[in-house]
């Protein structure tokens, strides 16, 4: 295409991947607006919260930030003061023993919290709130989006960055094949801040960030470091995590109380520390619960000359058991946004540039949420566990 300093990208998701696609884009003056399905309120102050491992991605984040983001880059991590990351142990859940400790090569954890506000006040991105996509219409050499409160959009590029339920890869794939695949397997995450100096203390004692655990007919469960001490309440905040095959399932939990006793009973027979961090938590928490599911770019699908793709979650939603969903969708982000200023310049045509971001996007997303399914399932008992690609190659690319 043409250079055209009316070229203009609608971003559908506010998430971490669609405010690094925007940030990236604001740094080359190419026009945008990220449309963010929720209220700004419950942007800036949604109460849920998690970890996530960056490692191989780290290059892929930094590079689409402007100057004086890049010399702020360590205040997303959970604790900015560390910079030597030691390796992650892995226990066997019934006896305590530590499997492996996996070495952690520039490997770092980031809050989701943390990173998107450090992108979204950072940049003081153009976000427009509570817009829900309804559908989305090609119109000649335009895209339009339309929302559920009857507000429309036009541009000449829409970008799915809208999660694992993204309403942007209904319409490239159909209804049916966008929907993700049910996988027999159910996981409790959710952040507690109320845990207090003397129990953070021994939390951080086997590790100062993160530790696994997993063992035949328990599961597996992650206990991590969320945020350091809250200097009004002096407590912390670490990341609770547990998932098993087979019953009880999400809905066999519904009510809450049934299900915070459910998790304290379930993690009171785990190894410590994970005993620790799952007895502590309050019994009127109410803890959210997800079906496992995933979904992998592995059809074949019409971009519309250039005008319609998908990044992150929404072009390839993972289970978290390689912690690899950050380190994919960040080079998406930053991939994507190099495809769209070969094009926004007229070094290519918006249909060579996003083509081939897709083909190589594409292939790598399908092999990882394979490889993710697989550590899972090895994760069934300690001998397989010791055989998968996380004993042998740690948290490498596929």
């Amino acid at each position: 295409m043409v250079a055209n300093k009316d070229f203009k990208v609608l971003v559908i998701g506010g998430g971490n991947c669609g405010l690094l696609i925007a940030t990236g884009l604001k740094k080359h003056g190419i026009s945008y607006t990220v449309f963010e399905r929720d209220s700004e309120h419950d942007f800036i102050h949604k109460p849920r919260d998690w970890g996530m491992l960056l490692h191989w991605g780290t290059e892929y984040l930094y590079k689409p930030l402007p100057p004086h983001l890049q010399a702020r880059f360590k205040e997303p991590r959970v604790d900015p003061s560390i910079e030597v990351f030691d390796p992650i142990p892995y226990f066997n859940a019934a006896t305590g023993e530590i499997v492996k400790s996996v070495p952690t090569k520039e490997i770092n954890r980031v809050s989701r919290r943390k990173l998107r506000r450090f992108l979204f006040d950072g940049e003081d991105l153009n976000v427009e709130f509570n817009k829900r996509l309804r559908n989305v219409e090609v119109e000649g050499d335009l895209i339009k989006a339309t929302f559920e409160d009857g507000t429309t959009a036009v541009g000449n590029m829409i970008v799915g960055a809208d999660g694992s339920n993204s309403k942007v890869r209904e319409f490239l794939v159909g209804h049916d094949a966008a929907q993700e695949e049910d996988v027999d397997l159910t996981t409790i995450n959710f952040p507690w801040g109320g845990y207090t100096d003397e129990q953070a203390r021994f939390l951080r004692s086997y590790h100062p960030i993160v530790q696994l655990s997993f063992a035949e007919s328990m599961g597996s469960a992650l206990l991590a470091l969320l945020d350091t001490q809250n200097p009004d309440t002096k407590t912390w905040a670490f990341q609770n995590y547990t998932s098993w095959w087979g019953p009880p399932y999400a809905k066999d939990l519904e009510d809450p109380a049934v299900r915070t006793k459910f998790f304290k009973e379930r993690m009171s027979k785990w190894c410590e520390p994970f005993r620790t961090a799952g007895v502590a938590v309050s019994d009127d928490v109410v803890i959210p619960i997800f079906p496992g599911k995933q979904w992998s770019p592995t059809m074949e699908w019409d971009n519309h000359s250039g005008k319609v793709t998908l990044a992150g979650d929404a072009a390839h939603s993972m289970l978290p058991h390689r912690g690899q969903g950050l380190n994919n969708a960040v080079k998406d982000a930053s991939d994507l946004v190099d495809a769209i200023q070969a094009a926004f310049t007229g070094g290519k045509s918006l249909k060579e540039a996003v083509t081939a971001y897709e083909e190589e996007m594409k292939p790598r997303g399908a092999k990882e949420v394979a490889a993710s399914r697989e550590q899972a399932e090895s994760s069934r008992n300690v001998e397989t566990w010791k055989q998968s690609s996380m004993a042998r190659t740690g948290h490498s690319r596929t």
